[in-house]
């Protein structure tokens, strides 16, 4: 099992920024590589549950995820969700209030299975893609959140 942790600072209230990156009908929008919902439950919440397609490696990969927490922390707020299919994993995004604006912190422990690892026998390449991934995914969600 793989970890990965990035951190960004987005200039909009915690409030607004949780609101919009948690509706799943908008993940498409911002997450790289993501596809629009399908089989969609739920706005969001815990409990929601829906499945999507992942563009990694030059392949959809079969996705299903289950919202675990989303709730409010302090003066922020949580997101939790697991991630199965193609791609084993959990996800956790901290919104948290820092100056006018918000710091979103992410994490996510996860595991490619073999068929996927096979196409790529460098496993450093695959974690560095993942990596770009998830850098281009905030700053997507920073440059939507911050525009008018």
């Amino acid at each position: 099992m793989w970890n990965l942790k990035k951190v960004i600072y987005i200039d909009r209230r915690v409030e607004e920024v949780h609101q919009f990156a948690t509706n799943p009908k908008l993940w498409y929008q911002w997450y790289a590589g993501l596809s629009e919902a399908e089989n969609l439950l739920g706005t969001g919440g815990k409990g929601t549950s829906l499945d999507l397609k992942y563009s990694f490696l030059g392949r959809y990969l079969a996705l299903h995820v289950l919202v675990e927490e989303n709730a409010p922390v302090n003066d922020g707020y949580i997101w939790r969700c697991l991630i199965s299919g193609a791609i084993d994993a959990t996800q956790t995004w901290s919104y948290l209030p820092a100056e006018e604006g918000t710091v979103v912190q992410f994490e996510m422990d996860y595991e490619l299975h073999g068929s996927i690892l096979g196409k790529a026998a460098n496993k450093f390449y695959v974690k560095k893609l993942m990596n770009n991934s998830v850098e281009q995914t905030l700053q997507n969600l920073k440059d939507i959140s911050e525009s008018d």
